[in-house]
């Protein structure tokens, strides 16, 4: 009887063995029905990736050229106290028109101000104006991994964007102080 026992005891016991154990065509489809969703996964992220890389480049451009705006707005309020003529960069601060804190290179996010001239008036001895201030603001990215472009602003309160070849862009061989060359963005 105990051999009987044993022996029903073991075809309990491989019947539960073969129960638990999943069929190979069960583990075939499952790695099959992974790998898809995996595939598809990839495919999106290909297609939707490069739309969302763009648009975060496109919102920093934009940060880019409100912050110029502004700038250029907030020379034209400080020619209004300083007798017709734009402020540098530190009279600016000084005088409470650009917030404690900010630099040059700090003020716009991935930019940094490489250019921010200003010309006073020339007056002749009668305190009549020659010729008129102006000033010029430039933001270059802080690299060029991004391909973000290079803006400018000068007294005429345009914004313009650098439209030459990106590749061989250097304050060298850009005139930097001449931006009414450069496309004017609307």
């Amino acid at each position: 009887m105990n051999d009987e026992m044993s022996e029903k005891e073991i075809e309990k016991d491989s019947a539960n063995e073969s129960e638990s154990k999943p069929k190979k065509t069960e583990v075939d489809l499952g790695c099959v029905t992974l790998m898809i969703v995996g595939i598809i996964i990839i495919l999106i992220g290909s297609i939707i990736g490069p739309g969302m890389i763009g648009s975060k480049r496109s919102a920093i451009e934009n940060r880019c050229k409100l912050t110029l705006r502004a700038l250029g707005s907030t020379m034209l309020a400080y020619t209004d106290l300083n007798d017709g003529d734009y402020g540098t960069w530190d009279e600016l601060a000084n005088r409470g028109f650009i917030q404690e804190g900010y630099t040059p290179e700090s003020i716009i996010d991935y930019f940094n101000l490489i250019v921010f001239d200003v010309e006073k008036s020339v007056r002749d001895d009668d305190g009549g104006i020659i010729k008129e201030s102006t000033f010029t603001i430039v933001a270059i990215p802080d690299n060029r991994r991004n391909r973000l472009r290079t803006f400018a602003i000068g007294d005429d309160q345009t914004p313009r964007v650098w439209v030459g070849d990106e590749k061989r862009w250097t304050t060298q061989n850009v005139d930097l102080h001449d931006i009414e060359l450069w496309e004017p963005l609307r």
